[in-house]
């Protein structure tokens, strides 16, 4: 199977909350995760470009919703970070929920990317939408990232723990080890991308 040319990765548009979303045709992955947990730097590796995705040094500060273009009806969708403690709980909130719409209701959406940071494992709000994405019977992929901190006992020992959970919740989900920054894990990525986009066309 030929993988697809994420190198063609462009910027296509931002919004700041679901009702402004006037992209209509074609296909979607969203990539979510708490803030500071590597989305931007995912987006940066899965393009080869260094700068494509703003990465902020401060957690939480990219409160808009961004849409890369694989190529013309192929999409990836960074959603701002939840969850992050220098913002209110009524912001935190608030994005939980527009993901929480946004995949109830985006009929072009075919999978979903939750970024974990493997240090602290999944945390409420992660469970809440793989909740929802279950119900909705939508791919998950689950990247336990920042794998290159820790040793390889401590790897293997997360992942089991991680599989073991996703069991227990009868969560249907993909589960790999990752690493935005050391690119661990990227072209296994690509791959179940292509894969699902395949299956669609």
């Amino acid at each position: 199977m030929k993988l697809l040319n994420f190198n063609s990765f462009s910027f296509l548009k931002s919004f700041s909350c679901i009702k402004e979303i006037d992209i209509n045709f074609g296909f979607e992955i969203a990539c979510i995760g708490y803030s500071n947990v590597g989305k931007s730097t995912l987006i940066n590796v899965l393009s080869n470009k260094k700068k494509l995705s703003r990465v902020s040094k401060l957690p939480g500060s990219t409160q808009l919703i961004n849409f890369f273009n694989i190529f013309d009806n192929f999409r990836i969708i960074d959603f701002p970070g939840y969850g992050y403690s220098k913002f209110s709980k009524q912001s935190q909130l608030k994005w939980v929920e527009e993901i929480k719409k946004f995949i109830s209701y985006r009929k072009y959406l075919i999978g979903v990317i939750i970024l974990v940071d493997i240090n602290f494992f999944f945390k409420k709000n992660d469970l809440e939408i793989m909740n929802v994405l279950n119900k909705k019977k939508i791919k998950i992929i689950i990247l336990l990232n920042k794998c290159d901190k820790i040793n390889n006992f401590l790897k293997n020992e997360k992942y089991i723990l991680a599989k073991k959970k996703i069991l227990s919740l009868k969560i249907k989900a993909d589960i790999q080890i990752f690493s935005s920054f050391k690119k661990i894990g990227i072209l296994q990525l690509k791959k179940k991308i292509n894969s699902l986009y395949i299956k669609k066309i």
